[in-house]
């Protein structure tokens, strides 16, 4: 015979939930939004400007600035620090991002 005793509530108690709240494990939604807008902002952007307004060319760099996040192991994470300029490789022109 089993040692394991059921747990059964009385009638009063049965109008509340049954069920059994369990901690989030990967942290709350608004946190992973904020992280796919970002990277949907981004995507954007790189689209916006994906063309030389000078030479009409598709050789673009972004420029970044050095705030990225970094990993566990303490390496920067690609394409998470914010774009403030692009430059073009042919004829080298550089154009601030415009939002």
């Amino acid at each position: 015979m089993s040692c394991v005793s059921i747990y059964r509530p009385s009638l009063a108690v049965l109008d509340e939930p049954a069920t059994i709240p369990f901690p989030r494990l990967f942290g709350n939604l608004k946190t992973r939004n904020a992280a796919s807008d970002s990277a949907l902002n981004r995507a954007r952007l790189v689209h916006e400007n994906r063309q030389c307004p000078c030479c009409n060319s598709v050789a673009i760099d972004p420029m970044e600035l050095n705030d990225f996040h970094l990993n566990g192991a303490g390496k920067p994470i690609p394409g998470t620090a914010t774009i403030v300029a692009f430059h073009c490789n042919r004829c080298l022109h550089e154009w601030p991002v415009q939002s």
